[in-house]
């Protein structure tokens, strides 16, 4: 157990904790030339780590803070300070529990009283260790053993929970995180009084909410003083959008577990794609729902201006195939209770591959799209484990071809695939019947509607405006290609500064794919791995960079002006941003890793399996 974190230092800080029983621990005893000791719990299990059946035990490091009171005739009351022993550390320390200053053995028959608590803070005072659980994320826990001598060898120390532990676990839908409303948060325990109704005292009578901790896989838990509680209630979350749930029970006992499972009914839109792939002649259905999810999560998005809310819609934007897909076989298929839950059918063509952007439209505006990657081509086949640091395991698996490529033959130049500005996830097909050329201007090539008429793909030049307006131009107009004229070069606006870019493509702190990946779904754009690239140990100018069945076609890039540039090098996206910039990495010359690469550059992307 090594969440500890200090606020005071007389604050204790927890970590561990129960189900509808009590809590704890067993095992080590520690050898000095005083006393051994020996640490238990009243429900005899060992634990600062708490597993899914609230069991805990003490791990390596753990320390315990250790009073002790010497009887006399006069006061045998445990002091803030001046006691027999203050404050000794006892560390758990291969299997043993080591103390940091030895406490001596009485004489002439004297009698001590050992108190303890966990876990240990420097200066702390045994009679108000506060407690706040919106500052604390532990479990506190107190022992007191009377009645020793010189005669004792071994001190034994029953630990008992101090606090109630609230677990939920989520099912069904998404929830990034868990609040527990308005319940007394603070509390001042006494040790000495420790085993009475009197040794937790509330501090006042103020109700705050909780912000549970996560640990993993959408379970969450909480300490809070025990208590009688009205109207308390769990918030799930996600986004900008909450869900809420009444427990039946009103009041929190200590040394108890109170766990709820609860059925999310909410959406992690970034676990929803931008891409589907579907053979020629086959069809695919997905849903409309991130439409809808991401206009009402993503807050610098949803400002209400440019959001209709009238009837679902389904628009095939373009295609580079003619009659890819027809008028009949972009199906709509409307939910009668509700049109976020609509779905799109997409029917192909047999025998023809390409790609196509599809949007969904509400009130006829559009609002997001999908890339419908039309391909026989198998993701799982052929794929190539990369290692980046040299330490024998593999840190990606990648695809074998660009996303939205039609071979891997890069002397094809349908080998090229689809375009995308740094953190952008909408497409922008090149040519497919060549490679492209310094200066070609991307509003040349071949696109057709649904009619099978010529459509272009156009270019403005962004806003000196704020990057909420940005996205939304982008998102309601998916042929907008963003021109740029000075630095950064962005695609959103020229001077934004933000933080929700860094996690666009894979959120910076988890690593996991962001709502705007491009990917279809179980793969996305690489990140950096051990704080190096994904092409960290390939050398520049190897084509066969990932294995020798496995080479990059020469794509260029979309330059920030519109026009195609660099078109004699490999140039391609990570998914690890940098302010307005992004990682690029080019394949085929001296140039080698390009950090900052500016993000109103459209590279082609490969993507890495979800591991």
């Amino acid at each position: 157990m090594k969440k500890v974190f200090y606020y005071l230092s007389s604050l204790l800080v927890l970590a561990g904790c129960s189900q509808e029983t009590d809590f704890f621990p067993s095992n080590g005893t520690g050898d000095n030339a005083g006393f051994k000791f020996e640490l238990t719990t009243d429900d005899n299990t060992t634990r600062t780590v708490t597993d899914d059946n609230f069991k805990t035990v003490f791990s390596e490091g753990d320390q315990v803070g250790l009073f002790v009171v010497k009887r006399t005739d006069g006061d045998v009351s445990l002091k803030a300070s001046g006691n027999y022993a203050d404050n000794r550390k006892l560390t758990y320390s291969g299997g043993e529990w080591i103390i940091d200053r030895e406490v001596t053995k009485p004489s002439n028959g004297e009698i001590l009283d050992f108190y303890a608590y966990y876990p240990y803070v420097e200066n702390a005072d045994p009679t108000a260790i506060a407690y706040d659980a919106t500052k604390s994320m532990c479990d506190l826990m107190m022992a007191n053993t009377g009645d020793v001598d010189a005669s004792s060898e071994v001190v034994k120390l029953i630990f008992s929970h101090q606090l109630s532990l609230i677990d939920t676990r989520i099912s069904g839908g998404a929830a990034s995180g868990v609040t527990v409303k308005s319940v007394k948060t603070k509390a001042s325990f006494d040790l000495g009084k420790f085993g009475t109704e009197e040794v937790m005292t509330l501090s006042g009578t103020e109700t705050a909410d909780v912000k549970m901790e996560n640990v993993g896989n959408k379970h969450f838990r909480a300490y809070i003083p025990s208590q009688e509680v009205e109207g308390s209630q769990l918030l799930i979350e996600q986004g900008e959008r909450t869900q809420t749930y009444t427990p039946v029970n009103t009041g929190f006992k200590k040394g108890t577990a109170y766990q709820y499972n609860i059925v999310s009914k909410l959406v992690n839109i970034a676990d929803l794609p931008n891409c589907y792939i579907v053979k020629p002649g086959e069809e695919v259905t997905f849903p409309v729902l991130k439409a809808y999810e991401v206009w009402r999560q993503v807050k610098f998005i949803n400002n209400g201006d440019l959001r209709n809310d009238g009837p679902v819609g389904a628009e095939l934007i373009w295609q580079d195939v003619k009659s890819l897909i027809t008028k009949e076989n972009l199906i709509l298929n409307v939910d009668p209770t509700s049109d976020d839950l609509s779905t799109i059918t997409v029917k192909t063509k047999p025998g023809v591959e390409g790609n196509a952007l599809v949007a969904v439209t509400m009130g006829g505006d559009k609002t997001w799209v999908y890339h419908i990657w039309v391909t026989d081509f198998d993701p799982d086949s052929n794929v190539a484990e990369v290692d980046n640091n040299g330490d024998g395991n593999p840190d990606y698996i990648f695809m074998d071809r660009n996303l939205g490529a039609l071979t891997s033959d890069v002397t094809n130049p349908r080998s090229v695939g689809m375009y995308y500005q740094g953190g952008n996830g909408t497409p922008y097909p090149g040519f497919t019947d060549k490679f492209p050329t310094d200066g070609a201007v991307i509003t040349e090539i071949p696109l057709y509607d649904i009619d099978n008429k010529a459509v272009a793909i156009k270019t403005d030049n962004i806003w000196n405006d704020n990057y909420g307006q940005g996205m939304r131009r982008h998102l309601t107009d998916p042929t907008l290609f963003m021109t740029s004229s000075g630095e950064p070069f962005s695609w959103i606006s020229q001077g934004a500064q933000f933080a929700e870019w860094a996690s666009f493509w894979s959120d910076e702190t988890t690593g996991e794919k962001g709502i705007f990946d491009p990917s279809p779904e179980g793969w996305m754009v690489p990140a950096y791995k051990n704080n190096l690239s994904p092409w960290n140990s390939f050398l520049s100018g190897n084509d066969s960079i990932i294995d020798p069945t496995t080479v990059y076609p020469v794509g260029g890039r979309m330059r920030f002006d519109g026009k195609f540039g660099n078109c004699d090098h490999v140039m391609l996206f990570s998914g690890t941003m940098d302010g307005l910039k992004t990682f690029a990495f080019d394949a085929t010359n001296t140039w080698g890793q390009i950090n900052n690469y500016s993000a109103g550059n459209a590279l082609n992307v490969r993507c890495v399996k979800i591991q």
